[in-house]
């Protein structure tokens, strides 16, 4: 059961792009608002001027959130990466159970300058078709009895709100480091 769900996610990935004939005619991303885990409103317009890193997860993951926002304070603490000049967001897809005060608790394990957001699950869904992500329970939502299976990609969005680069999960913290500093400001490469 478990195989097949994944072989149909990774079909429905791939017919994403094989439709187009060019990359470049998918679009990915766009503005969205969203709740912040200090339950203020938050944009991507907010973040302009700053390379995003954005993660679609949850808080009660029990490997790939964690590693991967393991691996963002990572590559935020490498002094060329300008860590003032990077907005990590993770974008919650269990808004059930990741209310903001739950979000703030779990981002302070990975640094302060995490944003964790939340919505209704209608404006989840917004963001994930937005990013041509997805997520889908698995168990028994309505006792609590369930895990979040979600694309575990890190999208890479330049200052002026576009995504860049779509890194898939595992990468070493230096290919995220690369990719970061060419959208720097200083950057030459």
């Amino acid at each position: 059961m478990r195989s097949t769900r994944y072989l149909l996610k990774l079909l429905f990935i791939s017919s994403l792009f094989a439709t187009c004939t060019y990359a470049s005619e998918v679009t990915i991303g766009g503005d969205f608002q969203l709740t912040t885990h200090n339950n203020e409103q938050y944009s991507l317009v907010d973040s302009r001027g700053k390379v995003v890193l954005l993660f679609f997860g949850f808080t009660h993951c029990p490997d790939i959130c964690p590693n991967t926002l393991s691996t963002v304070q990572t590559v935020l603490a490498q002094p060329e990466n300008q860590a003032e000049h990077v907005q990590p967001l993770l974008i919650s897809v269990d808004p059930k159970r990741d209310k903001p005060e739950i979000l703030k608790e779990y981002l302070k394990y990975f640094g302060n300058n995490f944003i964790g957001l939340t919505g209704t699950i209608e404006e989840i869904d917004k963001v994930i078709k937005q990013f041509k992500a997805f997520y889908f329970y698995e168990g028994n939502v309505s006792t609590n009895n369930y895990t979040v299976d979600h694309t575990s990609n890190l999208y890479i969005i330049n200052s002026g709100g576009q995504v860049t680069n779509i890194m898939p999960y595992g990468l070493p913290p230096n290919a995220i480091t690369k990719a970061i500093l060419k959208l720097m400001p200083e950057s030459k490469s």
